[in-house]
């Protein structure tokens, strides 16, 4: 589970880093056109210059396996800004971190906090994965379910699928299990990942 989520993580921030300039630049040039309100744009840019700061900051701490950076810039910006794209991002570590150290309930209050705020599908759509996931290994399974099938797409999706088929399969819903994991396979995926989803099958039969 732990790998998993690093690697939906870590795509998440590769693509945050690559875009961020674009975006910034987008919100400049926006901001151009009307002069009334540079003042607003100015401030906001400077703020979230701020922000990356203190998380590219907590980002090092983390990679050093200190987290106490992350957790205090996850409570700050939880409380104080909410909706900022740092916030989604810092409590996509925060969950981490304390999933590591078994506090799911916390983990899962980081993931609520993007769940509610965050205006990214691509972020909103790990942090419910991510949830489910957590809810599935507590035996949450309505929940989780929940949680999936308010992702968009969610039948199109490897992952979507594999859970709603770990789902019914620990509810002994063996047809619907099946079902749901040949789903999953229908999309791409890692071979090792495909051979797992096939191991799952073949449990069944």
């Amino acid at each position: 589970m732990s790998d998993q989520y690093s690697e939906e993580e870590d795509k998440l921030v590769s693509w945050f880093k690559d875009n961020f300039k674009n975006i910034i630049i987008g919100i400049i040039a926006g901001a151009s056109f009307v002069l009334s309100y540079n003042y607003y744009f100015d401030s906001n840019l400077n703020k979230q210059y701020e922000i990356s700061l203190k998380y590219e900051n907590a980002l090092t701490s983390y990679q050093d396996e200190k987290y106490d950076d992350v957790l205090r810039l996850s409570n700050e910006l939880s409380a104080t800004d909410p909706s900022n794209i740092y916030t989604s991002l810092i409590n996509l570590y925060s969950a981490k971190i304390h999933h590591d150290n078994k506090d799911y309930e916390k983990a899962l209050n980081s993931l609520k906090i993007i769940i509610t705020n965050s205006d990214s599908q691509e972020i909103l759509d790990i942090a419910k994965l991510r949830s489910a996931r957590i809810l599935i290994y507590l035996k949450r399974f309505d929940q989780a379910k929940n949680s999936i099938l308010s992702i968009e797409n969610h039948m199109e999706k490897a992952i979507s699928t594999e859970l709603l088929g770990d789902i019914e399969y620990y509810n002994n819903n063996l047809k619907e299990a099946k079902n749901y994991y040949s789903l999953s396979l229908e999309n791409d995926m890692t071979p090792n990942k495909r051979k797992i989803i096939e191991n799952k099958i073949n449990s069944i039969n």
